[in-house]
């Protein structure tokens, strides 16, 4: 990868919406500004680990999250990571365990069989 960067993708549904544009969209504008920072800080680190990176979730080991707290909330993009390049599906909040949206690991699947299906596309994380 070109100066060691990492490449950011986000997930578009077949009907052209980027759902992670949607997601961050709805963020208060402290929230968007931290997961901005956030994502920068991230492009910049060649070994992601945690605590801001998680590889493997329960129950969904070909899914990773991306991990930084906003507003008292730990925000999570769920994705997967294939050469150098981290597809983010869904963003969410995580506390004790539990998802906002609760379906959020399973949409993440689906639409992670999806892109591999043809059946929706990425474009860069621009927000």
């Amino acid at each position: 990868m070109a100066n060691g960067l990492k490449k950011i993708r986000c997930y578009v549904s077949l009907a052209g919406i980027n759902q992670i544009k949607n997601w961050h969209d709805d963020l208060s504008a402290q929230e968007r500004a931290d997961a901005d920072q956030f994502i920068e800080k991230m492009r910049k680190i060649t070994d992601w680990r945690l605590p801001y990176y998680r590889p493997k979730l329960i129950g969904y080991k070909a899914l990773g999250e991306l991990r930084w707290s906003s507003e008292k909330k730990q925000h999570r993009l769920i994705g997967y990571l294939e050469h150098g390049v981290f597809f983010a599906l869904i963003g969410c909040t995580h506390k004790q365990q539990v998802y906002k949206p609760a379906e959020a690991l399973k949409t993440a699947d689906k639409r992670k069989k999806d892109i591999k299906d043809g059946r929706a596309e990425t474009v860069p994380y621009d927000l």
